[in-house]
C-alpha cells in the first residue's frame, strides 16, 4: 500500500470507488460532541450505569454488546434527528463533487461504480447527496445503521464487497480521518485520505 502512495494515486482496474460522507464530500454543520454527550446522558438512564465513552460508535458498540436492539434503534432515532436538524447548511466539498462528475479525467474506468460507507444514518446520507447534486452517481450505500461494526472495523467496505461481488483489490476508499484509513487497512482495501484527492483535483483544475 505504501508503494501505492508514493507513485499517486491510481484509479486502474478499481471497478468501486468509495467514499466517505462528512468531511469528504460535504461538511456537515453537527456538533458531535453535544451528540455524544446527549447519548452518554442517555445511556446512564437506561443502564443506571455511570460512563464515558470515547465517541459516538464506543456507546452504539456497548449497547451491541448488550444486545438491546430497542434500545440502539432509539440511540439512532436520536442521532438522525440530530444530524438532520441543520442539513440545509452542509458545506459542500467543492473538489470532490468535481471528482464525481468529472471522474473520466481521472482514469476511472467505464462502468465504475460509486459506494459510501459512511458513519452517518442514512438519511442523512441521502440527503446531502441530493442537496449537492450527486445523489444519482452513487449505487449502494451503508450508513450507521447497516452494521454493527462500525469505522475502523472492516464490516462496512466487507458489506460493498460482497454487494458488487469484486475482489478487495478492485476497490478503493476515500475519507478525512486516519480512522478511514484504518478501515481500509483493516479490509485489505486500498485507502486515501480525501486531501490526497483534493490534490489531485487542483492539480487536474489548473
Amino acid at each position: 500500500m505504501n508503494n501505492t502512495i508514493k507513485q499517486g494515486i491510481s484509479f486502474k482496474n478499481k471497478k468501486v470507488i468509495i467514499f466517505d460522507l462528512d468531511g469528504t464530500i460535504v461538511r456537515l454543520t453537527a456538533d458531535w460532541m453535544s451528540l455524544k454527550e446527549i447519548l452518554v446522558i442517555k445511556y446512564k438512564e437506561i443502564y443506571e450505569e455511570n460512563r464515558d465513552f470515547e465517541n459516538i460508535s464506543a456507546c452504539l458498540s456497548k449497547i451491541v454488546e448488550l444486545k438491546d436492539r430497542q434500545v440502539l434503534e432509539d440511540f439512532f432515532n436520536i442521532i438522525k434527528q440530530f444530524e438532520f436538524k441543520n442539513i440545509k447548511n452542509n458545506e459542500p466539498i467543492e473538489e470532490t463533487i468535481f471528482f464525481l462528475k468529472k471522474c473520466k479525467l481521472f482514469g476511472v474506468i467505464k462502468g465504475a461504480k460509486f459506494a459510501i460507507l459512511s458513519l452517518n444514518m442514512r438519511n442523512t446520507i441521502v440527503e446531502s447527496l441530493k442537496l449537492v447534486g450527486v445523489y444519482e452517481k452513487f449505487d449502494f450505500i451503508v450508513g450507521r445503521e447497516d452494521v454493527s461494526s462500525w469505522k475502523p472495523a472492516p464490516e462496512g467496505l466487507i458489506r460493498i464487497k460482497n454487494h458488487f461481488r469484486i475482489g478487495k483489490d478492485k476497490m478503493i476508499y476515500f475519507g478525512d480521518l486516519e480512522k478511514d484509513i484504518m478501515t481500509g487497512k483493516n479490509a485489505g482495501v486500498e485507502a486515501y485520505l480525501i486531501d490526497d484527492l483534493i490534490n489531485l483535483v487542483n492539480i487536474k483544475r489548473k
